[in-house]
């Protein structure tokens, strides 16, 4: 009986990446101001996942599993603002950082951690600062 070795690798991103979901996901439970939250501390998490786990199978088996990923998650994104559209909330932000959260996942798996990590802090402040942005808006 053979003995297979797990990769410790699609471990430690898989750690990473729901880390790294989990902030964007706490921000966007916080924005809530009492309203039905679509996709929040648990969704954004499971999407960063999704794919660092859609990336690792398609170096695993050389199908195009991230190109297959990138579609299903863009699907997912229209559904979520298809969702926010018929609940009349307003704005595709939520969406946008849902598909993003894919693309930051499949960066971890393919090892751009600190790219990864920086891009979650980027997206992650542009959605803390939404009144300040707007109120610069208003004001120009």
């Amino acid at each position: 009986m053979a003995v297979e070795f797990v990769d410790v690798n699609i471990l430690i991103h898989s750690l990473i990446a729901v880390s790294l979901g989990a902030l964007i996901g706490l921000e966007r439970e916080h924005r809530k101001d009492d309203k039905l939250v679509i996709a929040g501390v648990r969704t954004f998490p499971l999407t960063c996942l999704s794919g660092v786990i859609f990336s690792f199978l398609a170096a695993e088996t050389g199908l195009a599993l991230v190109e297959v990923g990138v579609i299903t998650f863009g699907a997912f994104a229209l559904l979520l603002a298809y969702l926010k559209y018929e609940v009349h909330t307003v704005g595709i932000t939520t969406p946008v950082a849902f598909f993003l959260t894919f693309l930051i996942g499949v960066l971890v798996e393919r090892g751009f951690i600190f790219e990864a990590a920086f891009i979650t802090l980027l997206v992650t402040s542009l959605l803390l600062t939404k009144e300040r942005l707007h109120s610069i808006a208003e004001g120009i």
